[in-house]
């Protein structure tokens, strides 16, 4: 049971439900569960922020594959069991490589992954845990990613954050441990 109630689609005012529709349409199943449903105490906002995951998916430069692993990295820092379990299953569709996704459960080093996974997985922890990118691995990123990809992967880290922050806040759980 989450902190917070989800509002049913029929309380909604007609253009709200229209956001509901769309964003449900977008999830798995058409359901409206976890962030997505908290979200949608704030129709706007939820609209707003799934522009954005939108952008991601049909859009962005950074290959699916480097996107599972971010948001894995992110949503493991956040501890947003919800989200990781999401996810894993959708870095599984994207061909993540399951020893880079073990790396990510572990939350511990960066052995056993390549040098594109680390560069990913080392700048999203990093940015989490310090606040900060240090030129050296601002530089190692910018070489292996350019411009539009880094910009992608640090806002992509960001977008995460906030539904990190849903879940965590709101104590969205999950069905089963995942890490």
């Amino acid at each position: 049971m989450t902190r917070l109630t989800a509002p049913e689609r029929s309380s909604l005012a007609p253009k709200d439900q229209a956001i509901w529709d769309r964003i449900a349409a977008s999830r798995t199943g058409g359901q409206m569960r976890g962030p997505s449903s908290i979200m949608m105490n704030v129709p706007e906002l939820a609209d707003r922020i799934m522009q954005v995951e939108d952008y991601y998916r049909t859009d962005a430069e950074l290959p699916q594959a480097d996107r599972e692993l971010i948001i894995l990295a992110t949503v493991r820092e956040w501890g947003a069991r919800f989200a990781w379990a999401r996810h894993e299953a959708r870095a599984r569709e994207a061909n993540v490589r399951p020893e880079a996704v073990e790396v990510l459960r572990k939350n511990d080093g960066f052995d056993g992954l390549t040098a594109r996974e680390a560069t990913l997985a080392e700048l999203t922890r990093t940015l989490l845990r310090t606040r900060e990118l240090p030129e050296a691995l601002y530089q190692r990123a910018l070489d292996e990613l350019g411009p539009t990809q880094l910009v992608e992967t640090i806002g992509l880290i960001g977008n995460y954050c906030t539904i990190g922050l849903i879940i965590k806040s709101f104590e969205i759980p999950e069905d089963s441990p995942t890490f």
